[in-house]
């Protein structure tokens, strides 16, 4: 008997996208200014921003003030930084992300063990976690990030040192750990998608970002290897998605077995919805 994972996490696509990824054995991950929505990072850095400057409140040109004002002037700066990220859900047979990531009638799903994922992922630098929809939680995580990152930059300012210089220059630990979180902040109106990244923080000469065509512009992306060909193939299962035609689908996919370990086997949506 096939023991259950943990967590299964679902990639919705296209049947071109199907294919891509098990034909390539790898998914891939998108420069998260050219995903669908590009005001998700802005959402995390707005909220940082806010807390830098209310730790500025009521001390207006002193040097934390100072350091505060920088540290700010430094995530806008940084928001096109290289940050990679795949999508993926624990609803296994949504309405909504159906007809939100997949062309009508002919929409997949690749369901993965998520425990292997993560092992996958980690061992190319990438992280994978759930996404953070409440409020309250984002404004605590910014406000504690703003706190000890303007405390670690105070404490290492040297005497008669710009803090402005100081802080663009030494910003680098307080950067990285940002993109820790902030990549997984999402608007709450979102929460039902149950939405996991996985997210690596990479260099633009790292020769592993490639370029596809989107449509209207070129698409910084990587690829991150599933081998999904081996005994620990990552994929446990894949569903078919609405389509005037489950039978033909059904019986085409069949022949996935030929190109991809599927533990699990293949299934098909069980929605009443209708878009044909």
């Amino acid at each position: 008997m096939v023991a259950l994972p943990s967590v299964i996490l679902y990639h919705y696509t296209s049947g071109t996208g199907l294919l891509g990824i098990l034909n390539a054995d790898a998914i891939w991950a998108t420069k998260i200014h050219f995903m669908n929505d590009t005001r998700e990072f802005r959402h995390a850095i707005d909220l940082a921003k806010g807390s830098l400057s209310d730790l500025r409140a009521g001390r207006a040109g002193d040097r934390y003030a100072q350091i505060a004002a920088a540290l700010g002037e430094v995530l806008e700066s940084g928001s096109k930084i290289g940050l990679f990220v795949a999508c993926f859900s624990e609803d296994y047979d949504s309405l909504s992300q159906w007809r939100g990531y997949c062309p009508q009638s002919f929409g997949y799903n690749i369901g993965f063990d998520g425990g292997r994922l993560l092992a996958i992922a980690r061992e190319q630098g990438f992280h994978l976690r759930p996404c953070e929809y409440d409020p309250v939680k984002q404004a605590e995580v910014t406000r504690q990030w703003a706190k000890d990152s303007v405390d670690s930059l105070m404490a290492s300012l040297p005497d008669g040192a710009n803090p402005r210089d100081h802080t663009h220059e030494q910003c680098n630990d307080a950067m990285q750990k940002f993109v820790r979180f902030a990549p997984y902040f999402k608007d709450r109106g979102f929460k039902d998608e149950r939405e996991w990244r996985m997210v690596a923080f990479l260099s633009a000469n790292d020769t592993r970002i490639g370029l596809r065509a989107g449509r209207s512009t070129l698409i910084p992306y990587v690829p991150v290897e599933l081998r999904s060909r081996t005994e620990d193939s990552p994929v446990w299962e894949v569903r078919v998605g609405p389509t005037p035609h489950p039978e033909l689908a059904m019986d085409a996919m069949s022949h996935l077995f030929q190109v991809a370990k599927v533990r699990n086997g293949i299934t098909r949506t069980m929605l009443p919805y209708r878009d044909w």
